[in-house]
């Protein structure tokens, strides 16, 4: 925590030091701050092995990215960088944790509720990143013209498509009681539907693992299909080529919900636990979590099974 109090008065100094000086200098220091931050290394939270290290650090960091952003607004690729600080954050930090507590809880009740605010926060920053980069787009997706939103977008947009719609699903997963947030579940769905159609191989497998989650979860009213996501979720293990543990958490979740295959559970759980976190850095972080929950998973495989199956 001191770490954090110092990280806290020297990014208030900073800002300060900033906000306090001349238009012009003011203007420009915030364009080199805004373009460092858009365009610094992922890698610095991607590659490290300390989940709550990035934990106590990545509030302060979104703070500041939303500060920043507050003095240069139109900057795409900073509206993108938050936004998938904020997906990072909701992901692992608040709706994981929050899948441990029992669903009776008001502790769990307020942490989805949570996670889904900071889910849609991030996804509208990555929306305002696409209507920056094509003038209209946020017009035409809240109109009844999502498709042709889309069609504005190339494959220069693939980064932005994605994470809108991982932050999109995400925060309709977190508070499945939402139904008018539910409705818009086919909106998601698009823009990873134009990502596959500018690069089908984009994110070694992510599509497809997105693919798995949206068939398995969603209703039949809205092209839920077991038989799709098997699938789905069997080419994205393939295409992950063993570098990313998330695959193999959601084939287990999807052994669990719908095949009822307790073996299966198990075999993708141990998998995810094998990924190794040092021939892969770049997916480091996302596979130390994915693992610890792998690890809380198989503790706890009766909550998914019930006694009677063992």
């Amino acid at each position: 925590m001191k770490i954090m109090k110092i990280m806290m008065i020297i990014i208030a100094v900073f800002l300060c030091s900033i906000l306090t000086t001349g238009c012009s200098v003011q203007s420009w220091a915030i364009k080199k701050v805004s373009n460092g931050l858009a365009s610094g290394d992922p890698t610095v939270y991607t590659s490290d092995d300390d989940p709550v290290l990035i934990g106590d650090a990545l509030p302060f960091t979104m703070k500041f990215y939303e500060t920043i952003l507050s003095k240069d607004s139109l900057n795409d690729k900073l509206l993108l960088a938050t936004g998938k600080l904020f997906c990072l954050y909701s992901q692992g930090y608040i709706l994981f944790p929050s899948d441990t507590l029992d669903d009776t809880l008001e502790q769990k009740k307020i942490a989805v509720k949570r996670a889904k605010k900071l889910f849609l926060r991030g996804r509208n920053y990555i929306l305002k990143g696409l209507d920056v980069r094509h003038n209209g787009f946020l017009s035409l997706l809240n109109s009844t013209s999502a498709d042709s939103a889309l069609k504005m977008t190339s494959i220069n947009d693939t980064e932005y498509l994605y994470w809108a719609a991982m932050a999109w699903m995400g925060a309709i997963s977190a508070d499945r009681g939402d139904l008018g947030l539910g409705m818009t579940m086919k909106k998601a769905l698009l823009f990873v539907n134009k990502v596959r159609s500018l690069d089908s191989t984009y994110g070694s497998g992510a599509l497809d693992e997105f693919y798995g989650i949206y068939y398995s979860s969603a209703p039949k009213s809205f092209g839920g299909d077991t038989a799709a996501a098997r699938i789905h979720i069997t080419r994205a293990i393939e295409l992950s080529g063993n570098t990313r543990s998330s695959v193999f958490v959601t084939a287990a979740n999807f052994a669990a919900q719908k095949s009822k295959n307790r073996d299966e559970f198990t075999s993708m759980l141990e998998r995810a636990m094998l990924v190794d976190l040092n021939q892969h850095k770049e997916n480091r972080l996302l596979n130390t979590i994915y693992q610890n929950r792998a690890k809380w998973m198989l503790e706890h495989a009766d909550r998914y099974f019930g006694q009677e199956e063992m």
